[in-house]
């Protein structure tokens, strides 16, 4: 594991390589202390608070359970450690849409892969060679005004998609690609989850990424491109967690253990700091394909380290350097097992 605390420069060599059986493919600084946790452990975007919806994305977000009707799952937001505490209670949940029927719902399974509702145990993790394939990213610039950053998270989201559909169809899991919505103000975000009021959200109802690109500024200087970009892999870390069964199995156990319980909480960061390691796998994958350099690419993931719970705000997303710490590690193994937080002792998820 990495070592505890903050990397203090860009690690030694580069991430690992592919999975064997992955053919590569072409194509605002860290808060002052550290909380001394435990290591980079097994993980921006990002500190997330909650909303109102079946979100998660920098949010939780809800899927439905194969044995169950359709639920809502409570919501998370992406949040700098910086950011001031929400205004609404982070346990509300989206309000369910209901359409009249007058025939009886099918029970039918629709045909492929299917989602696993489990977590520690769940199928993603059982090959330890299975990780994310190298790719040549060949992103556009990148700036705040909405349609230039649509373009710029929408480039990266195509070797996303490359990258995690084998991933998952080699754990015979369904995949399909993410929505994606990009405003300047949060206030122009609406989802079936719910609004906004920071940086990034994702919704499991719509299957889709929300992102403000007014959270994506510091000192009013918008963030360099690699910071930008790793907040937008962890909301696609959600979207994995979504597809998988990942999402709704989170969902269901922080609701039977009471949303902002202490094992509610936990579950919460558990799902969030998992995101954050996808979101590094996602990094470290796409600089070993050449898409940039190792500064550039540490430069994503020690922002992370200025993300997390902080300012008064619930405990549901884990410290800044946990967060980092988890993003780092997602950087450097590049493997679905390293990802798996639900085994992790709860120091390393505090």
């Amino acid at each position: 594991m990495p070592p505890s605390g903050r990397p203090a420069m860009p690690p030694y060599g580069r991430p690992l390589p592919p999975p064997y059986g992955y053919a590569p493919q072409g194509y605002p600084p860290p808060r002052r202390g550290s909380s001394g946790v435990a290591g980079a452990v097994l993980t921006v975007l990002i500190v997330f608070g909650v909303v109102a919806g079946l979100v998660a994305a920098v949010t939780l977000s809800d899927q439905t359970s194969p044995d169950r009707g359709a639920q809502t799952t409570p919501p998370s937001f992406t949040y700098s450690s910086n950011s001031p505490a929400p205004t609404t209670n982070p346990t509300t949940t989206a309000r369910a849409t209901t359409t009249a029927r007058s025939t009886a719902p099918t029970t039918t399974k629709p045909a492929g892969p299917q989602p696993v509702i489990a977590l520690g145990q769940h199928p993603l993790f059982k090959n330890d060679d299975a990780g994310l394939s190298n790719m040549d990213c060949d992103l556009p610039r990148w700036s705040t005004a909405a349609a230039v950053a649509k373009a710029f998270f929408a480039a990266a989201q195509v070797c996303l998609d490359q990258m995690w559909r084998s991933n998952l169809a080699a754990a015979n899991l369904p995949f399909k690609s993410p929505g994606l919505v990009v405003a300047e103000q949060p206030s122009q975000l609406s989802s079936p989850c719910g609004g906004a009021t920071s940086d990034a959200f994702y919704c499991s109802a719509s299957s889709t990424i929300y992102m403000s690109t007014e959270g994506l500024v510091l000192h009013n200087t918008p963030y360099p491109p690699m910071e930008a970009l790793s907040v937008y892999a962890h909301e696609y870390g959600h979207h994995v967690q979504g597809l998988t069964g990942l999402l709704q199995a989170s969902s269901n156990q922080r609701r039977e253990q009471g949303t902002m319980s202490a094992g509610g909480l936990e579950t919460s960061r558990r799902m969030e700091l998992q995101a954050s390691c996808f979101g590094g796998m996602y990094i470290g994958s796409s600089e070993a394909g050449g898409s940039w350099t190792s500064q550039e690419g540490y430069a994503a993931v020690k922002h992370n380290y200025n993300r997390g719970d902080g300012n008064g705000r619930h405990r549901d997303h884990g410290t800044p350097d946990h967060n980092g710490n988890w993003y780092n590690h997602g950087y450097l193994k590049n493997r679905n097992f390293e990802c798996n937080t639900w085994l992790s002792p709860a120091d390393e998820v505090s």
